[in-house]
């Protein structure tokens, strides 16, 4: 049976889902989040002997769960969630949520599906297509490209890291310092949900947290909502806990780096101490926490595993049809580089006529792995560096780094 949107049955159906529905986030809920940040502090006080004061926690936690705020974008994931002929289908995704996927986990959304058309048909043409070979046995049959590399996905989350952490070490205010820092612990934990990131269970018995590894990013346009929310509120598995060790270590070092950054009175002080703590901390994300094998790195990111994809689950409203078989959505390839990068003045030109002052950014696929090389011994890559103006931002608690939106480097 498929209900209609005439039929009176279906309109109350819809109210009662919706009365229903748990709150949608961007993975985790903020609940996760919180709990992961105060469960982190208490191991960083009995692991390391450092205390989070009450009050820098609180900020810590208004940080973590703000990126999680309700908003009229979250209606776009509500309707995906009650539509009908939801199987296997590709989402539009709000531009305002395409500029803040990063800020989860998550890579950009696939670019919609190739038409017939004579310029679909010319821009396939410079399209970087994947073998038969690397495609998997249970996706389904829907051929959609990617506009960026999972190499590009992880650079872009290490870069936001670092931008975070440059403007919470050197911030005038305790405040606004443990807020920046609350935005980063955000993106790393989003990146621990089921239901955004497929990864390797850790090594051991039990598994030894820093042993998982990242195997796939999945974008939300492929997404099915009714299986993604329940892996949000998950915090009994293996991933939480290690979640929440690792914020525990991240919390150490921020804690060390905010001390010793602000200690020093001149800003080119500042800058070089602020960098020598940011490598610290990039270290650890690189070689225990976003971890990824070169032959990962190098897919089409986005797309869905069986479980979490649009094509999996029952299709919404079909109560008595027999179930399809939950199927992958994995991208076939990647767009060709001029559109990848027309994707991105697109978003940026959207947000400027809708008045936002958010601005979209994306490192280009033939940036270098930023975790490649990096150990104490060398130098932090240049596009993780923290820059002048967002050290004097910082000091001068400027607009400009009040919030989660902090302007975009300049890339090599």
């Amino acid at each position: 049976m498929r209900c209609t949107s005439r039929t009176l049955i279906c309109a109350a159906l819809s109210g009662s889902i919706l009365a229903g529905t748990p709150r949608v986030t961007g993975a985790y809920t903020p609940d996760n989040h919180e709990l992961y940040v105060v469960q982190g502090a208490q191991i960083c006080e009995r692991a390391h002997a450092i205390t989070i004061e009450k009050k820098t926690l609180a900020k810590m936690i208004e940080g973590v769960r703000e990126p999680d705020k309700k908003s009229l974008h979250a209606l776009q994931m509500i309707k995906q969630r009650i539509e009908w002929g939801s199987y296997g289908k590709q989402r539009d995704i709000s531009i305002v949520r395409i500029a803040a996927q990063a800020l989860h986990g998550s890579p950009n959304p696939t670019r919609p599906v190739y038409t017939n058309s004579a310029e679909d048909r010319e821009k396939l043409k410079k399209t970087i297509r994947m073998s038969r070979a690397e495609l998997m046995p249970d996706r389904l049959g829907l051929d959609v490209y990617s506009y960026d590399t999972n190499q590009a996905v992880r650079n872009k989350i290490l870069i936001s890291a670092s931008q975070f952490l440059c403007v919470s070490f050197a911030h005038k205010s305790d405040g606004q310092s443990a807020r920046q820092f609350g935005y980063m612990l955000h993106m790393i934990g989003d990146t621990y949900s089921a239901s955004h990131v497929q990864r390797s269970a850790p090594r051991g018995s039990p598994g030894k947290c820093g042993t998982e590894k990242i195997e796939w990013h999945f974008s939300m346009d492929l997404i099915a909502w009714k299986l993604h929310v329940p892996a949000d509120e998950e915090n009994k598995d293996w991933r939480f806990r290690c979640i929440v060790e690792h914020t525990a270590n991240l919390m150490k070092l921020w804690v060390n780096g905010r001390e010793v950054v602000r200690k020093e009175v001149d800003k080119k002080a500042k800058l070089n101490r602020a960098n020598e703590k940011v490598k610290e901390t990039m270290i650890l994300l690189c070689n225990s926490i976003l971890r990824e094998d070169p032959d990962v790195l190098r897919r089409p990111a986005g797309g869905a595993a069986a479980g979490y994809s649009s094509a999996s689950g029952s299709d919404n409203w079909e109560i008595f049809r027999e179930k399809k078989a939950d199927k992958s959505i994995q991208p076939v390839g990647l767009t060709g580089v001029e559109e990848a990068k027309a994707f991105g003045k697109m978003v940026n030109d959207r947000l400027k006529k809708n008045g936002s002052n958010i601005r979209f950014w994306y490192p280009s696929r033939d940036m270098k792995d930023l975790c490649r090389g990096l150990d104490s011994f060398s130098p932090l890559p240049a596009p993780l560096k923290c820059t002048s103006q967002e050290i004097d931002w910082a000091m001068q608690g400027s607009d400009m780094v009040r919030t989660m939106w902090i302007p975009g480097r300049t890339q090599p």
